[in-house]
């Protein structure tokens, strides 16, 4: 058998597969079909010629009807019958068996043409050169098709993706809205909290008035008794105190501007010892851990009080059968929180023996939202007004608690360059600023 076949990846030519048996007839197909520009095999068995199929990319067929073995009926079914050659082109080519019924199996096998002998040479060149333009215009779409479906494919994962980043996208815009919508309400609740701590205070207050106005005139009535005085002097502090917790509650409702002055921490705390015994209670027990000699805080005094009184009370509350209450205060550095700018503060905590505080508690206090409140339960509303006050100071509030270790709230507070103010509280005769004025 002689073969000038080209590997497929270095030309475009189609191979047409030339079968019969005698070599005279090989011959004269290649010369009247050299002209069509093709590469051209021949065989010269049935067996020789199914080798070439399956080695070789045919595109047409040429098959002499008559041969010994295996005749070219034969030939074609087996080729039909191999699904990798179902539509390859098959001309038969005879000179004996060209009868109509010939004929008519040979097209029942899947044949394109069938050609008797003698042929004209120019007519079978034009007949395969329609089948070969026939199969490369197939291949050519079928090419074309496969990447189309690739393209296809490429930019439906495309699409996929897109559509799976603007899901993503709607997802994390939900969750944004919500989270506004969220804060939105969260500010609404603090107004509404606000606006009735106002009225409460300013109603508060008046009822202070009127028991400092009925303590100023008993102080000139009262006989000069020294146990009776200082009684009176004791209900005048507790009624100058409840005032300024009035002015205090108003100045936080109508979220008025502080009055920073340097103050001495380790004073405030000890001239409060006796509001906060009072405040916890006799099965609380107070203490002190105030260095003497501690850098003073630029904060409103009145504001510090109030902080310092509502995490008390939120400690009383968490100890319903009794524990203790530890203030203590020290110097620290911007450094030492991520949360605060560079510089020195001073950081004061309150620990307390209470059972773990729970997180939405803590949440809510550091975002200065309301926590329900139940028995024994801190709650965030004494704490969220704390975490106001530390963060208009320029510092802020910390809650750190753990299992069978307490909780620990620090109030950090930046520090003052200045002397601190004196803050002594003396009872003094009830005159014009002893308390608000009705309003």
């Amino acid at each position: 058998m002689q073969s000038n076949v080209v590997p497929v990846n270095e030309t475009d030519k189609v191979k047409i597969l030339l079968v019969d048996d005698q070599q005279e007839k090989l011959l004269s197909y290649e010369v009247v079909l050299a002209g069509i520009g093709e590469t051209l095999i021949k065989a010269s068995s049935a067996c020789e010629a199914f080798e070439c199929l399956l080695k070789n990319e045919i595109g047409l067929i040429l098959i002499d009807v008559c041969m010994p073995d295996l005749n070219g009926f034969e030939l074609a079914a087996l080729i039909r019958d191999h699904p990798r050659f179902q539509r390859t082109g098959i001309i038969f080519v005879s000179a004996v068996m060209t009868a109509n019924l010939d004929q008519l199996r040979g097209y029942e096998l899947g044949a394109f043409d069938y050609v008797p002998v003698p042929w004209v040479p120019e007519l079978l060149r034009a007949k395969v050169k329609v089948f070969v333009d026939l199969y490369r215009k197939t291949r050519q779409l079928e090419r074309l098709n496969a990447e189309l479906e690739q393209r296809v494919q490429e930019r439906t994962v495309a699409l996929r993706r897109l559509s799976g980043q603007l899901e993503q996208r709607v997802e994390e815009r939900t969750r944004e809205r919500e989270k506004a919508l969220a804060k939105l309400l969260e500010a609404q609740n603090i107004d509404t909290i606000g606006a009735f701590t106002g009225e409460v205070a300013h109603d508060f207050n008046n009822l202070i008035m009127a028991v400092l106005g009925s303590l100023a005139l008993l102080q000139k009535h009262l006989p000069d008794d020294p146990d009776c005085r200082r009684l009176l002097r004791n209900a005048i502090q507790g009624g100058q105190r409840g005032a300024s917790l009035a002015a205090r509650l108003l100045a936080f409702s109508r979220r008025q501007e502080l009055n920073p002055v340097s103050v001495d921490v380790g004073q405030t705390a000890k001239e409060m010892e006796e509001l906060l015994g009072r405040a916890l209670g006799i099965s609380i027990e107070l203490r002190y851990q105030i260095p003497s000699v501690l850098p003073p805080v630029l904060v409103d005094v009145n504001q510090l009080e109030l902080a310092l009184l509502n995490i008390a009370l939120n400690a009383r509350d968490a100890m319903p059968d009794g524990g203790a209450l530890m203030i203590s205060a020290e110097e620290a550095t911007g450094s030492d929180n991520s949360s605060l700018p560079p510089g020195k503060y001073v950081r004061i905590k309150l620990a307390d023996t209470a059972v773990r505080i729970d997180e939405a508690t803590r949440t809510n206090a550091s975002e200065q939202s309301l926590a329900a409140k139940g028995l024994g339960i801190r709650t965030g509303l004494g704490l969220s007004v704390v975490a106001e006050i530390a963060a208009q100071s320029g510092g802020l509030l910390r809650i750190d608690s753990a299992p069978s270790a307490g909780t620990n709230v620090e109030l950090w507070l930046p520090q003052s360059g200045v002397r601190p103010i004196s803050l002594s509280r003396r009872a003094e005769p009830l005159g014009v600023g002893a308390g608000l004025n009705p309003q």
